[in-house]
């Protein structure tokens, strides 16, 4: 401390002789030359030693650069003798210690602070990975680069950009602690800008261009076309549906798109590969023409049939119906997989409605024209009840095909309002075969016609017999066996002259009497009480006429 506080005093002289000290030398020399600790001078150097570098000092005075200030083997060139350098004295005890490095250093950061100042930009080599990020060596001085500073996007092997060497630029600076932080992030952004205008500035719509694969995303792929880049949705990578971009494109493939849409106030261009292809539906007629047999691939299941790939970009339905001719759509359900492999028919291409109807029914023989000669009209035969409908039921014959029974046809005397109040599915049944139509692939069947229309039994003048179920205001109906009832009229109900608007029958009573109007057609009879017993007292009256005592009409009547 005291060497310093001397090292500000001026004008001491002192003279050569045995007795003085260097720490006179020195501050004879300092306030004779104003020298003194921190102030940087020109020397020469005298003489190299393994200690470091003598430099003459003057006024029989000489100091040292220390080599142990420089990493070894890393001694400036231009340190030797004879040089003349610009030094930086750091202590004066004893003998005078200089240093260069110190003057090197604050000419870097002198240079790094005018970098700073005006945003200049400044060469490094990444030397090593530390937390968060690296250190770089910015013409001699060590800076830290953040690792959201290294560029624009995210980076995950941050080991492989180690001895890697860019331009920087400086975002912040402390020279008074020595701390310097550095971005090439920033450079690289403004970098990407300047191409942007201009790639913008180049690019219209319905261009065709190629770029590069930069990003995948689940909805696409960004495509770089020099400068900008652009969107190739998924929907236009090809004219069929990609399950996945990664199926068609991966990064850094070089690929060939057209400009759909540029919007140059957001920046953002719509790309197309899809376009520069032909469109699959363009000559789709010609490569699947109708009655062509090939095979394709499942790709959905719906409740009204299976969508069949043909090629890529090309399906065609496979409907419910056309799997087979009998119980086509349980069956297709039952049978067919997502992913299966089909042999199919094209039966019909719409071409402007990109639709093509496919069959695999129509490649097997048809069971209908066997039918036509299997089953004959009139023919009695079993099957079983497959489903039930509100207008009647279908019952599978024997060789798989189904017929329809209905409603109307369950029953000659019973109107049936539900298939179910008769029949349930799995039943096993006769039925009379009453039409049999290949070209609509229908069969008409009867379960009433198994038996003869009971109405048609009934004639006019036969005798009946059966009880009273209802009594209505115009007469009363009499149930002549189950499920056929005869009305018998207020005027018919006795041979007794009576009221037309009422009965002499009792709903429970029995009744005999005689038919006098049948209607198979309507299912209608018609019975008379009153002409039933008129015919019978004929018959009385006959009888006693042909005997040789004839009775009296009176006695006749008498003994009725």
């Amino acid at each position: 401390m005291e060497e310093n506080k001397n090292l500000d005093k001026t004008g001491t002289s002192f003279e050569d002789n045995g007795d003085i000290s260097m720490a006179d030398l020195v501050k004879g020399y300092d306030e004779s030359s104003n020298i003194g600790f921190g102030k940087e001078i020109e020397a020469t150097i005298i003489e190299e030693n393994s200690d470091g570098f003598m430099v003459d000092l003057g006024m029989k005075s000489e100091g040292i650069i220390p080599k142990k200030e420089f990493e070894e083997g890393k001694v400036p060139t231009e340190l030797k003798v004879g040089a003349s350098v610009k030094v930086k004295i750091v202590s004066l005890h004893d003998q005078p210690v200089l240093s260069y490095r110190e003057i090197v250093e604050e000419a870097k950061w002198g240079v790094a602070q005018k970098s700073f100042e005006n945003g200049k930009h400044v060469n490094g080599t990444i030397l090593k990975t530390i937390k968060g990020g690296f250190l770089v060596n910015v013409d001699g001085i060590n800076a830290f680069l953040p690792i959201s500073q290294l560029d624009t996007h995210f980076v995950k092997e941050a080991e492989r950009y180690v001895g890697k060497s860019y331009e920087f630029v400086i975002i912040e600076l402390d020279g008074r602690k020595k701390n310097i932080v550095i971005s090439r992030r920033k450079i690289v952004e403004d970098e990407k800008n300047a191409a942007r205008v201009v790639a913008l500035a180049s690019i219209s719509e319905g261009q065709i261009l190629d770029g590069t694969v930069s990003k995948i995303m689940s909805f696409g792929a960004f495509i770089n076309l020099g400068g900008v880049d652009g969107l190739l949705h998924i929907g236009e990578l090809a004219w069929y549906k990609v399950k996945k971009v990664e199926d068609l494109l991966h990064v850094g493939q070089t690929i060939r798109v057209q400009v759909m849409k540029v919007d140059k106030s957001s920046d953002k261009i719509s790309l197309s590969m899809k376009n520069l292809a032909p469109h699959p539906w363009e000559s789709v007629a010609e490569r699947f023409p109708v009655g062509l047999i090939m095979k394709g691939t499942v790709t959905s299941i719906m409740d009204y049939g299976v969508f069949i790939e043909l090629e890529a970009g090309v399906e065609g339905l496979l409907h419910a119906s056309e799997y087979a001719w009998n119980d086509s759509a349980t069956a297709l359900k039952r049978e067919v997989k997502k992913g299966q492999e089909l042999e199919v028919k094209i039966i019909n291409v719409d071409k402007e409605n990109k639709k093509i109807a496919l069959s695999i029914r129509q490649m097997l023989p048809n069971p209908w024209n066997e039918a036509f000669r299997h089953y004959t009209p009139g023919a009695v035969v079993k099957g079983v009840v497959q489903n039930l409908m509100p207008f009647g039921a279908f019952v599978k014959l024997p060789d798989g095909i189904e017929g329809l029974v209905h409603i109307s046809d369950f029953s000659w005397t019973r109107k049936i309002k539900h298939p179910e109040d008769v029949l349930k599915k799995g039943d096993e049944v006769e039925v009379l075969i009453l039409e049999v139509n290949p070209q609509n692939e229908k069969i008409s069947l009867s379960l009433k016609h198994v038996q003869a229309d009971p109405y048609k039994k009934y004639k006019v003048g036969t005798i009946v017999k059966g009880k009273v179920t209802r009594v209505a205001d115009f007469g009363a109906f009499v149930e002549i066996e189950p499920d056929i009832e005869a009305l018998i009229k207020n005027s018919e109900s006795s041979s007794v002259k009576v009221d037309k608007s009422q009965s002499v029958l009792k709903e429970g009573e029995e009744v005999e009497a005689k038919i006098v109007k049948v209607n198979v057609r309507d299912k209608k009879i018609e019975a008379s009480v009153k002409k039933l017993e008129f015919d019978r007292e004929k018959e009385l009256v006959k009888q006693y006429a042909n005997q040789d005592n004839k009775p009296s009409m009176g006695e006749i009547l008498s003994e009725e």
